[in-house]
């Protein structure tokens, strides 16, 4: 199999991270966002005078959060470099719908001979819900207490034109999840992907 940098996307609550590490366990390395850089993004926003849960205002998506999706990209292609495929779990709402970016990204991965896959994690809006209630973090305070005007600012649809594959991981699936991440990890695997 030829390395791969696998992004994974979708929405607060949709399953990303845990998707995310089922695939890394059957073809490579993980880096979630949040794990990489969520104590110098807390940092940031504390120097640039915001909360540290902030990641709605202006400031964190003006001034912090390209340094987040920069250093995790950073740390995927440290180890494509070495010969690995990397799982990057990120929301991508905006990288998804920028072909600019997803350009620069693949030709980056290219030059370590390695090719670009996105996933995109569908969810339906109150199984999301639930799920950002339960893991209770405190960087979701503005989401639940905003919720109805939070969800208007989400993609209503998955990203279908740069989206390679999309797992539907709401509560109720037409398929199991664990048979659709097999599906995927199969073509992934597969010697010529698309």
């Amino acid at each position: 199999m030829n390395k791969k940098l696998i992004l994974i996307g979708g929405v607060p609550g949709s399953g990303k991270t845990l998707i995310g590490k089922e695939i890394a366990k059957r073809i490579g390395f993980f880096v979630d966002k949040d794990s990489v850089s969520r104590f110098f993004t807390e940092r940031m926003l504390e120097l640039l005078g915001s909360h540290a849960d902030d990641r709605e205002s202006k400031v964190y998506l003006e001034s912090v959060r390209s340094v987040e999706y920069r250093t995790m990209i950073e740390h995927a292609l440290d180890n494509i470099e070495i010969g690995r495929s990397v799982i990057c779990s990120a929301p991508f709402i905006r990288e998804f719908d920028d072909p600019q970016w997803l350009d620069e990204v693949s030709l980056e991965a290219k030059s370590f001979g390695s090719e670009v896959v996105t996933i995109w994690v569908h969810v339906d809006t109150p199984t999301a819900h639930g799920r950002i209630v339960g893991r209770g973090e405190s960087r979701d305070n503005w989401k639940l207490e905003n919720w109805d005007a939070y969800i208007k600012t989400l993609p209503q649809a998955a990203p279908s034109k740069t989206a390679d594959f999309i797992i539907d991981n709401s509560n109720s699936p037409q398929m199991p999840v664990h048979q659709q991440i097999e599906m995927v990890v199969n073509k992934i695997s597969a010697p010529a992907l698309l």
